[in-house]
C-alpha cells in the first residue's frame, strides 16, 4: 500500500495527503481492521493472484435512511489501465445492490480527475451534476462531478454488459 499511497500524484485527487511512511500506512490498516471488527463496511483491498496489494475500493458512505451508499477507490498507477479496478468496483456494486439492497450508489469525484471519471463511467455509473459548493482539500478548493448508478440500471447493465 505505502507504495502507491505515498505518491503525490496517487493523492492529488484524494481527500487524504500522501503517505509519510510505513507507520502512516500501518495505522491506515489498523483503522480498517478496527471498522471491520466493528461490522463496519470500509475499504477492502484490491490485489493481484500473486497476493500483491495494488489498491483499495470500498464504501465511503452508507445511509441506511436513504438506503443508499457511495464509494471510493484508489489503484497504484502501474497497475490503471489493465481493468482491475473496474473488477473491483463490480464486486462492490454486487455486494452493494445483492446484498445490501441499495436503491442507488454513488462516486463524488474531482474535476480534472479524467481516468476516474472514465471508469466510473465504463462500470455504469452516469453523471448526474457537479455539486453547487467546492471542497477544501489541502487548502485549495476543489469542484466536485456526482456519478451515480441506481439498482434498475444496475440490473439491466448486468442483464446485457457481460462481466469481465
Amino acid at each position: 500500500m505505502f507504495s502507491y499511497a505515498s505518491l503525490n500524484s496517487v493523492t492529488r485527487w484524494l481527500l487524504w495527503s500522501p503517505h509519510l511512511n510505513l507507520d502512516d500506512t500501518r495505522g491506515y490498516i489498523g483503522y480498517l481492521e478496527k471498522q471491520y471488527s466493528k461490522g463496519f463496511y470500509a475499504d477492502w483491498g484490491v490485489s493481484l493472484k500473486s497476493g500483491t496489494l495494488i489498491g483499495t475500493v470500498g464504501f465511503a458512505d452508507l445511509s441506511e435512511e436513504k438506503n443508499t451508499g457511495e464509494i471510493g477507490y484508489v489503484l497504484n498507477p502501474q497497475y490503471q489501465g489493465k481493468g482491475y479496478m473496474s473488477e473491483a468496483v463490480r464486486a462492490v456494486l454486487s455486494v452493494a445492490f445483492d446484498s445490501l439492497s441499495l436503491s442507488s450508489v454513488c462516486v463524488r469525484i474531482m474535476v480534472g480527475n479524467v481516468n476516474s471519471e472514465r471508469l466510473a463511467q465504463r462500470v455504469g455509473f452516469s453523471f448526474i451534476c457537479t455539486e453547487e459548493k467546492p471542497i477544501a482539500v489541502k487548502g485549495e478548493e476543489h469542484e466536485i462531478k456526482r456519478y451515480v448508478i441506481t439498482r434498475d440500471e444496475y440490473y439491466a447493465r448486468r442483464k446485457t454488459v457481460p462481466r469481465t
